[in-house]
């Protein structure tokens, strides 16, 4: 499969980084692609913001001294891809995944960490995160369905 980079960052680990990036991280895609509907704009909002925010928290303990490396692509079948990865010592993805629920009656029995990412896996069509489980490897398709 062949791809193309359309954007590369490497932001510190400072949450006020995440809005910035997301927008200029959605305009190159759409400088690349094309105009995007507003469904799959806002879906990548939302996954721009659970992954960075998880890199930043949890990866990197919101040391700003640490980084975040981003690389997001198109690939010749209308996928985004986005690799996130930090400097942290990473956790087990399938562990935290295992520890929620796919349907939940009371929202409050929800356990507060790692929504984010059962959230992100929803929005998209695959989600890898490597041995380490710093580096997180996300395709969405964008082209028309």
């Amino acid at each position: 499969m062949r791809s193309r980079c359309v954007y590369k960052n490497n932001i510190p680990s400072i949450l006020d980084e995440i809005g910035i990036v997301a927008a200029d991280l959605i305009s190159c895609v759409q400088k690349s692609y094309g105009e995007m509907d507003e469904e799959t704009v806002f879906d990548l909002k939302v996954i721009i913001n659970e992954v960075l925010i998880n890199a930043i928290m949890h990866g990197n303990n919101k040391d700003a001294a640490k980084s975040v490396k981003i690389d997001a692509g198109l690939t010749e079948d209308d996928s985004l891809f986005l690799i996130i990865e930090d400097e942290g010592h990473g956790y087990d993805y399938s562990e935290v995944c295992k520890g929620h629920k796919s349907y939940v009656t009371n929202p409050f029995e929800m356990i507060e960490s790692g929504r984010g990412m059962k959230i992100v896996k929803g929005l998209c069509e695959k989600v890898k995160v490597n041995k380490r489980g710093n580096k997180v490897i996300i395709f969405k398709r964008i082209g028309k369905q």
